[in-house]
């Protein structure tokens, strides 16, 4: 971008940690975490940005995570199936679920076909809020990737997609 530095005359977090371990451990190589240590920064970045963002809402990263797959399923989705969409365990699902409840944003019931399973739906509520929320939230996701040209946008977005494939096929066995 015109007036931005090039990406090799500045440094970040990462590029420290990496120098750090060059002058402890010489002998590892640690060029994945210039890519996997900056994804993880971005997303813990994005997340407290989120959660400063979505205050005013009462709600943070985690429970409008819930709500955002609840809303776009259009129908109850089982708990377990939440913890999947959401790479989370079924205890933080139901941590999320608490406070949502309490909140009177989502509900859980147990599923007529099978009182095993338990479903979980937004209420009126949790859908208006969401629907309020989520044009502020891809706001705040749009100002950080316009940093980035279309080209490097469509590179970026394809690179990321091999990793998510390969992470996902890895933890999913």
């Amino acid at each position: 971008m015109p007036g931005t530095p090039d990406s090799h005359e500045i440094r970040d977090s990462v590029d420290e940690t990496r120098a750090a371990w060059a002058t402890v451990r010489p002998e590892l190589d640690t060029t994945a975490i210039a890519v996997l240590g900056r994804i993880h920064r971005l997303s813990r970045a994005v997340t407290l940005l989120s959660d400063a963002l979505l205050e005013p809402f009462d709600i943070g990263r985690g429970e409008f995570d819930v709500l955002t797959v609840l809303r776009r399923s259009g129908s109850p989705v089982a708990a377990t199936r939440l913890a999947h969409l959401l790479t989370v365990s079924n205890a933080a699902v139901t941590k999320r679920m608490l406070r949502l409840e309490a909140s009177g944003l989502a509900e859980r019931q147990r599923a007529s076909h099978d009182k095993r399973v338990v479903l979980v739906d937004l209420t009126p509520a949790g859908r208006d809020l969401i629907d309020d929320a989520l044009p502020a939230q891809l706001a705040l996701e749009a100002e950080i990737a316009d940093v980035l040209e279309s080209g490097d946008r469509d590179a970026t977005e394809d690179a990321l997609r091999h990793l998510l494939i390969e992470a996902e096929r890895r933890l999913n066995g």
